[in-house]
C-alpha cells in the first residue's frame, strides 16, 4: 500500500513538472543604446568595433539570457567622443579613469547604455550607468562556456545592471574572468524582477 502511494505521488510530481516545463516563459525585452567610444588622445579608449560585430555580440548576449526570458534589443549605435581628460595615473583604477572620460550627458534616457572601448585591463564593468565593455578581452575557457568572449563579457555586465553579483562558480555567467554562461533560478528571478521594474518605471 505504501509503495503504491509513493508511486502515485511521484507520478503526480513528474506530471506537474512536465506541465510547468511546457509553459513558455514570458519574454521581457529591454532597450540598449550602444556607444562606440572614440578618442584621438587615449588609444585605450579608441574603439574600432563594427556594427556587424556589435550585432554578433548581442546574438550571443541574447543566447545566454534566453533561459531567463530576457532579451536585449539594440535600438541605436552611435559614436561617443571621450572627454579630454588627463592620462591615467599609475595607481588610479582603470575603471574609474574610463568612467571619468565618458560624457554622461550623452546617455539615452529609457534605455540601458553600453559603451565599447578598446582595452582597459578589466574586461568590463558596471557601477551604475553605463555598462562598459572592452573590445579586447582576456578570459579563461570553461567546458560548455561561451565561444564569443566579448559577447560573454557584455552578458556579464548586463547581469550586473540587473542587480546580479559575482558568483564563484566556473560555469556561472557571473563568475569574473571566465566564460561560463549558466544562471541559477535565484539569479534568473532577481534579473527578471529588475527587468520588469525597468519596463514599468523606466530605466534610470
Amino acid at each position: 500500500m505504501m509503495k503504491s502511494m509513493l508511486r502515485v505521488a511521484l507520478m503526480s510530481v513528474l506530471f506537474l513538472s512536465s506541465l510547468s516545463a511546457q509553459v513558455p516563459i514570458e519574454m521581457i525585452t529591454l532597450s540598449v543604446q550602444v556607444h562606440r567610444v572614440q578618442s584621438a588622445v587615449h588609444p585605450w579608449l579608441q574603439c574600432a568595433i563594427t556594427e556587424a560585430e556589435i550585432q554578433a555580440v548581442f546574438i550571443e548576449v541574447n543566447r545566454i539570457w534566453e533561459p531567463a526570458g530576457i532579451r536585449f534589443e539594440v535600438t541605436g549605435i552611435r559614436d561617443m567622443q571621450a572627454l579630454d581628460i588627463a592620462p591615467k595615473r599609475f595607481f588610479q583604477r582603470s575603471r574609474h579613469w574610463v568612467k571619468e572620460a565618458l560624457p554622461m550627458n550623452q546617455l539615452v534616457p529609457g534605455a540601458l547604455d553600453l559603451c565599447f572601448i578598446h582595452d582597459m585591463g578589466p574586461n568590463g564593468f558596471f557601477y551604475g550607468e553605463p555598462a562598459v565593455v572592452s573590445e579586447v578581452t582576456t578570459s579563461t575557457r570553461v567546458r560548455g562556456g561561451s565561444e564569443h568572449p566579448v559577447g560573454r563579457v557584455a552578458a556579464h555586465e548586463l547581469g550586473h545592471a540587473l542587480t546580479l553579483k559575482h558568483r564563484e562558480d566556473r560555469k556561472c555567467l557571473m563568475a569574473p574572468g571566465l566564460r561560463g554562461t549558466e544562471l541559477n533560478q535565484e539569479e534568473m528571478n532577481a534579473a527578471r524582477l529588475r527587468a520588469l521594474q525597468m519596463k514599468q518605471h523606466g530605466i534610470p
